[in-house]
């Protein structure tokens, strides 16, 4: 393998540039697209996030909890 390699030719300087920076322009793509996708995911969690704070605050206290309104039925602590 490493015969073949040594085998062939390198590309001239001002030929490979137009290859350097091609393979930056498709990272910084990559880069860009993973951003983007990042922030679809971090909107669409905070929403479903602040959906269930606004459920939890809807939702009645269980019987038992601390705040309960008959102190009588609250069972004592453990």
């Amino acid at each position: 393998m490493a015969g073949v390699l040594a085998q062939l030719p390198a590309l001239p300087l001002h030929e490979a540039g137009k290859y350097v920076a091609g393979a930056y322009v498709v990272l910084f793509a990559l880069v860009l697209i993973y951003v983007a996708i990042m922030a679809i995911r971090l909107g669409r969690i905070e929403r479903e996030l602040g959906e269930l704070l606004e459920l939890s605050e809807r939702t009645p206290v269980a019987a038992g909890v601390v705040g309960d309104a008959d102190p009588a039925r609250a069972e004592p602590p453990v």
